[in-house]
C-alpha cells in the first residue's frame, strides 16, 4: 500500500510531492507539469510580490477560507522555497518569474527529488476502512491517504480535464459547477475589423467592472482585461465596454476639420469597427444626434459576451470550500482525503495568483500529511 497518493502531477501536486518524499504521483499524461510549462508565456509567473492583504483583492471565492490559506504560506514563503530548490526570482512590477526566464527550470526544480510517478488515469476512488482504492484503466492502487490535485477543466489537453470533480463526487463532495476563468471572451457583434488592436478598456457587468489592457481578436477580446473579467460570465450575458469618454465639444473646437477616426484617442481601425461610416466624417460635420451615438458607443458599448472555454487558463467553481478544512486541506467529509490547487472553488486574476494558490494549498496539505 502507498502511504500517500497524489492524484495529478501539475503545479499543486508537484509542489506537495517536493515536500513529501515518500508520496507517489498518479499522472494521466506521459509527463508531469505540462500546464506549468505554459504559464506566463512559457516563463512561469509563479507568484506575486504583493502582501497578503493586497493579494486578497485578486481572488474570488470564500474570503475567510482564502485568507487562512494565503497567510499559511505567503508569496515570500514561496519565493524562499523556490530559492531552496535553486530557482531565483526576477521581479517584474510585482510578478515573480524565474531569473532564467524558463518555466522548465521551475518544473525541473520540483522534480529534482525524483518522485515516484505512476502513469495512469484515476477512474474512481473508493473509501475503505484502512484507506482508499483508486481504480485506473490498468490496475487498482491502494493508498492510505489521497491528495486530489488534478486541477479544474482548463487546458484539458494538459490533463486538467475536470475528471477530479467526478472523483470527489464519488466520495460525497459537492461541486460548484465549473466555468472558464482567465479566458478570452467572444463578443457579439465582433470587432473583427480591428483584430490585433491593443487598447485599455473597462469591461462591466452590472456593478462589477474590470479595467485593463485588451487585445481585439477575430472573435472578441483577449488580454489581461478579458482574463480578469471572464470569471464573471456563467454563459452568454450582456456586458458593456468603455473604450473612451470623448469630449465632442472640445474636439469640435480643436479638431473640427479632422476625420473623426483620426481625431479620437483610439486606434482608427477600432473607431471604424465601432462607428462604421461615421468614423469617416469630419468632426465639424457631425450632427448632434450622431454625436450622442458616438459617445454612447465609445463610453458604454453593449455586447453579448461569453468566455471561450478552449482559451481558459483556470477554472471558476470546483469543490466547495465549506467541505474543506483550510488549516489542513483535509476533507471534512472523508478523513484522509485532501485537496490542493485549481480543483477547489477558488479562482484568481492573471499575474501569478493562480500558482500562488496552487503552491499555498499544496504546502498546507503536505504539512498536514507529514504529521
Amino acid at each position: 500500500m502507498i502511504d500517500t497518493l497524489i492524484i495529478g502531477g501539475g503545479a499543486a501536486g508537484l509542489y506537495a510531492s517536493s515536500l513529501l518524499p515518500d508520496a507517489a504521483i498518479l499522472e494521466a499524461n506521459s509527463s508531469c507539469g505540462r500546464k506549468l510549462l505554459l504559464t506566463g508565456g512559457g516563463r512561469c509567473n509563479y507568484t506575486h510580490s504583493s502582501s497578503v492583504t493586497d493579494l486578497l483583492e485578486h481572488y474570488h471565492g470564500s474570503l475567510p477560507f482564502i485568507r487562512k490559506v494565503l497567510y499559511s504560506h505567503t508569496p515570500a514563503d514561496i519565493i524562499q522555497r523556490m530559492e531552496n530548490l535553486g530557482v531565483f526570482p526576477e521581479d517584474e512590477n510585482g510578478k515573480i518569474f524565474p531569473r532564467s526566464g524558463r518555466a522548465e527550470d521551475v518544473l525541473n526544480a520540483l522534480l529534482q527529488h525524483n518522485p515516484k510517478i505512476i502513469h495512469g488515469k484515476a477512474l474512481s476512488i473508493t473509501k475503505e476502512e484502512d484507506g482508499f482504492t483508486v481504480e485506473t484503466e490498468k490496475a487498482a492502487i491502494r493508498a492510505g491517504r489521497i491528495l486530489l490535485a488534478s486541477g479544474g477543466n482548463a487546458y484539458p489537453h494538459t490533463g486538467s480535464d475536470g475528471s477530479g470533480y467526478h472523483l470527489a463526487k464519488c466520495l460525497g463532495h459537492s461541486v460548484t459547477p465549473p466555468r472558464p476563468a482567465l479566458a478570452a471572451i467572444a463578443l457579439e457583434p465582433s470587432l473583427k475589423d480591428a483584430e490585433g488592436v491593443s487598447i485599455e478598456a473597462e469591461l462591466k457587468k452590472g456593478k462589477k467592472a474590470v479595467l485593463g489592457m485588451a487585445v481585439i481578436t477575430k472573435r472578441g477580446i483577449s488580454g489581461p482585461a478579458s482574463e480578469d473579467f471572464s470569471y464573471l460570465l456563467s454563459g452568454k450575458e450582456e456586458i458593456t465596454i468603455r473604450f473612451a469618454d470623448p469630449d465632442m465639444k472640445a474636439l469640435r473646437k480643436e479638431k473640427g476639420a479632422m476625420l473623426l477616426k483620426n481625431a479620437l484617442p483610439l486606434p482608427p481601425r477600432l473607431v471604424q469597427a465601432l462607428l462604421g461610416s461615421i468614423a469617416e466624417n469630419r468632426i465639424g460635420n457631425i450632427s448632434k444626434k450622431e454625436e450622442q451615438y458616438i459617445y454612447e458607443r465609445l463610453s458604454g458599448c453593449h455586447f453579448n459576451a461569453y468566455p471561450i472555454p478552449a482559451s481558459a487558463m483556470s477554472t471558476a467553481g470546483g469543490i466547495k470550500t465549506a467541505e474543506i478544512n483550510p488549516e489542513t486541506m483535509e476533507s471534512k467529509l472523508v478523513p484522509g482525503l485532501y485537496f490542493a490547487g485549481d480543483i477547489i472553488d477558488v479562482d484568481a486574476d492573471c499575474g501569478g495568483y493562480s500558482l500562488t494558490w496552487a503552491f499555498a494549498t499544496a504546502f498546507i496539505a503536505a504539512k498536514a500529511l507529514r504529521r
